[in-house]
């Protein structure tokens, strides 16, 4: 038996995740280097290579996960801080206008988000948090088993949040290292784990600084779980501890015992959560529509009703 496929995009501020989603699994994905700086038309013929690689006859609709607030029904992509060219740019028109398929567009990271949540560390709760730490942060919310985007899908944009003598983005994603450190993350990394004490020392911090991020969304939300994802994710076990102890202070000791933090073990979650969620809006148009047209027979029997002649 055949499935439809979808072509499904995670666009990250430095690379493009893309993969081929049949049936509830990516059957392929690669990632590829991305220059956030670059024009719109350039951006836009990077986006088309990397959806070209992935078509086949049976595919039905593109989905993609984008790293800014975007309006859900139009597909028009609003701000993106890593992106300058998107200040405001209707990527779903561009698309639909080359591929003829359907376009379902959503922020990066609630697509991470409903990908934990139907298929990797997030099963089974009803209120999660998916939180990205990449070249920016951001998180996303599911509360009692339901995406929370907000009204303009900017729910979660915790990294624009004033922190010390900037945004929790610059001390809680990969610019830490860069900006305050003087080398990446990646490299920070395997010197931490030969030993090397400032490499260690700099993961400690980060670890501080985070605990002071999630204080806030403790605070807001109240979840039984955070799932960490993105690139920083990967150096979950050098900041983990100190994470904990700065959480040690926060004022509602119940929760912090009753709370989860996982790092996410798929690379393609957001992948999976674009997919996801496009599919459960074409379920939810499709229940409108039907709701449609038992409403409007009614009222089309009622009126017949009303003005058919009636017996004496």
């Amino acid at each position: 038996m055949s499935f439809p496929s979808l072509v499904t995009l995670d666009i990250g501020g430095t690379k493009i995740n893309a993969g081929r989603y049949v049936n509830g699994v990516i059957e392929d994905s690669r990632s590829f280097k991305f220059c956030a700086n670059a024009s719109l038309s350039e951006i836009e013929c990077f986006i088309i290579n990397c959806i070209d690689g992935f078509l086949i006859q049976s595919t039905t609709a593109i989905c993609i996960g984008v790293p800014c607030i975007v309006d859900t029904q139009l597909g028009v992509v609003y701000d993106a801080v890593n992106i300058p060219a998107w200040k405001e740019f209707d990527l779903k028109s561009a698309l639909q206008r080359r591929y003829h398929l359907d376009v379902y567009i959503n922020n990066d990271v609630n697509c991470f988000t409903a990908g934990e949540h139907r298929f990797g560390a997030g099963q089974g709760y009803d209120d999660i948090i998916g939180l990205c730490l990449g070249t920016g942060v951001g998180a996303g919310y599911i509360i009692n088993n339901e995406l929370y985007q907000g009204h303009n899908c900017s729910a979660g944009e915790i990294g624009e949040v004033c922190y010390l003598t900037s945004t929790i983005d610059e001390y809680c994603s990969g610019r830490f290292f860069d900006l305050h450190i003087g080398a990446s993350g990646t490299d920070l990394a395997v010197k931490a784990r030969s030993g090397e004490a400032y490499a260690i020392e700099a993961y400690s911090q980060f670890g501080r600084h985070l605990a002071h991020a999630i204080s806030h969304l403790l605070l807001i939300l109240d979840p039984q779980v955070i799932v960490i994802g993105g690139s920083v994710a990967h150096s979950f076990d050098l900041f983990k501890e100190e994470l904990w102890l700065g959480l040690a202070d926060f004022p509602y000791n119940k929760v912090i015992e009753n709370l989860k933090i996982i790092p996410s073990s798929n690379r393609d979650t957001a992948l999976l959560g674009a997919a996801q969620l496009y599919l459960n809006q074409c379920k939810q148009n499709k229940k409108t529509e039907v709701t449609a047209q038992i409403v409007n027979s009614r009222e089309v029997s009622a009126e017949s009703y009303l003005t058919s002649p009636q017996p004496s």
